[in-house]
């Protein structure tokens, strides 16, 4: 990562690196593809975990040189690794505009040499300011570390490749040659460093764009071997076109066989006469009206995140951040400075329907990918990863002390188990509930389908509980104990005007919950609430629409309850203001 050159030829382009380091640091691993999710080719450093130089896919490239234009004081500490910050650049889709939006506050001072669709790039830190500029793809360029060597013996280095260059037939065995010659490779002679006489070149790493299959050459040259990585083929049009007619039936044939997978209107339209019948004791088709008076709605549509948390005891839920729609990349860095926010976190609509726009931000570009194509407000969240979660149901009768749980439903995270052998494709393939969401994996895993994982290693493909998503719901309700009741009797009790519905938490462990420890109460669902352990593989329709009817009865008693209480009522055209209401916003939400 101190010298480094970029060598156009008729075919393509070598770029390569010197890694000019201490001798007691501890050696790289050599070069291995990962995915992220497209394959992402590398050497790793073991003492902070990032790279110096990566190959992305069949033709980005960057290599990253310590410094900017000059050498500079270093601090006693940063805030990140320059070798995390080129992998997060290289892995995003338009890696040049990453580098422009990306926060570097509090980074040391970076040269990134970047190839990207055809195009190559010098993108500078300075410490305090950016800077990108446009290089010549046609001809030879050679840069050397600003921490290591003055101009004089950078101009020496630019004068050897005008040199070599045109009288040397180009192939890795002479981009090797060149940079391991005396003049090129670390000279503490030529170097101000003030630990030169510790430093070496230990490594000359060179990525090969000429051929169809581009490769990256790692040359270690404390142990002479020397290792070859090239980038496998991407998947095939035919092994992902999973929107033709065979993927197309082979889905609607999983879905038919299994209830739990039809329409909503499936399952509810024959619920209609119930809900008419109800409603004739109510009188009012709204009957839901005043089950949770401090919820909009009753929290049956068109309710707000940020009020419902804001409504719950502290502690309770993860710490939230709401973001307006259209809101500034500057006003959402303030914000999540000013809470103790890292990556991974959530990110979701404020007003959320069955895990719609639900996504893990893994780094800035995400969320800046998410914050520039959201058209309504959502919120930010830590992402909490307890390995349970669990959606329980509880209902409370206006004026009593206690409630009930009359439901708990468990989300296994849908996920493959590696054999060692098989690739995560494959593994998809051999599971009807993955094979429904393979559209959907496609886009987010992209070439990561292709990896192997270990035998035993369990991959999670998505990170939410939402079976819409690809969850297994398992019905729990045996899990009902009288501490468990008392725990979520004492949180919903601190929940002014709630009465009915849905808490979904994720905690460490069922001793942990009934002890009212370790847990994190994702989402509190309200009047529209579905007693979601009817998904459970092993009930059918006819237990759904039995379990669906009895807590509507619920709602019923309980809004009737809270109206002779004084709890106002819903008018017909309230009802039908809220559902115009919800389309238009859904349709909104689902531009994102």
């Amino acid at each position: 990562m101190c010298t480094v050159t970029y060598i156009p030829t008729g075919k393509g382009a070598f770029l390569t690196s010197n890694r000019d380091e201490r001798t007691d640091r501890a050696p790289a691993e050599p070069p291995v593809t990962r995915y992220a999710p497209a394959p992402l080719t590398y050497p790793k450093d073991t003492q902070a975990g990032g790279t110096w130089i990566a190959l992305k896919g069949r033709c980005d490239a960057a290599v990253l040189l310590n410094g900017g234009f000059q050498n500079h004081a270093r601090r006693h500490s940063y805030s990140r690794s320059r070798g995390l910050i080129i992998l997060e650049i290289v892995e995003a889709n338009a890696p040049a505009d990453c580098f422009e939006t990306m926060a570097l506050e509090g980074i040391e001072p970076f040269t990134i040499i970047l190839f990207t669709g055809g195009r190559l790039m010098r993108c500078t830190w300075d410490g305090s300011r950016k800077h990108r500029k446009e290089l010549d793809a046609h001809r030879p360029h050679i840069w050397a570390s600003a921490t290591l060597y003055n101009d004089d013996a950078r101009q020496m280095r630019a004068a050897k490749l005008q040199q070599w260059y045109g009288k040397t037939a180009v192939n890795v065995e002479s981009i090797l040659d060149f940079h391991i010659q005396d003049d090129i490779r670390f000279n503490a002679g030529q170097s101000f460093n003030e630990h030169r006489d510790t430093i070496a070149t230990v490594s000359v790493t060179s990525i090969d764009l000429t051929s169809p299959e581009p490769a990256m050459h790692y040359h270690d040259l404390r142990t002479g071997r020397t290792f070859v990585t090239r980038q496998p083929p991407a998947i095939s049009d035919e092994q992902t076109a999973f929107h033709n007619f065979h993927w197309k039936m082979r889905r609607f044939l999983i879905r038919l066989r299994n209830w739990e997978y039809w329409p909503l209107e499936c399952v509810y339209l024959p619920m209609v006469p119930a809900w008419l019948w109800l409603s004739m004791k109510a009188r009012s088709v709204c009957f839901f009206e005043a089950a949770n008076p401090s919820m909009r709605y009753a929290g049956f549509a068109g309710e707000h995140k940020s009020r419902i948390y804001s409504l719950m005891p502290k502690n309770t839920y993860p710490e939230t951040l709401l973001c307006e729609a259209g809101i500034s990349r500057k006003k959402v860095l303030e914000l999540l400075h000013s809470a103790p926010f890292k990556f991974p976190l959530i990110a979701k609509p404020d007003v959320g329907e069955r895990g719609v726009q639900v996504q893990l931000l893994k780094n800035d570009s995400n969320l800046e990918d998410y914050r520039r194509r959201s058209r309504v407000d959502f919120l930010l969240q830590p992402y909490i990863d307890y390995p349970n979660e669990v959606g329980i149901f509880y209902h409370r009768m206006p004026g009593e002390l206690s409630g009930h749980i009359s439901g708990i439903v468990g989300k296994e995270l849908l996920s493959v188990t590696g054999d060692g052998i098989a690739d995560i494709l494959t593994l998809i393939m051999q599971d009807d509930r993955a094979i429904l969401q393979l559209p959907a994996l496609h886009t987010s895993l992209g070439e990561q389908l292709k990896s192997v994982p270990a035998a035993g290693e369990k991959v999670r493909l998505v990170p939410y509980g939402n079976h819409s998503r690809g969850s297994k719901f398992t019905d729990l309700s045996h899990r009902t104990t009288p501490l468990l009741t008392q725990v979520i009797d004492q949180i919903c009790a601190g929940i002014p005007g709630f009465h009915f519905g849905r808490l979904d938490i994720r905690f460490k462990s069922w001793e942990d919950l009934e002890a009212g420890q370790h847990f994190s109460i994702i989402e509190l669902n309200g009047a529209a609430s579905e007693p979601t352990h009817i998904y459970d593989p092993k009930h059918t329709l006819f237990f759904a629409w039995k379990e669906i009817y009895r807590h509507w009865k619920i709602l019923l008693e309980i809004s009737m309850a809270n109206v002779r209480h004084g709890v106002p009522r819903m008018t017909f055209r309230d009802g039908v203001a809220m559902v115009r209401e919800h389309r238009k916003y859904l349709k909104l939400m689902r531009k994102v």
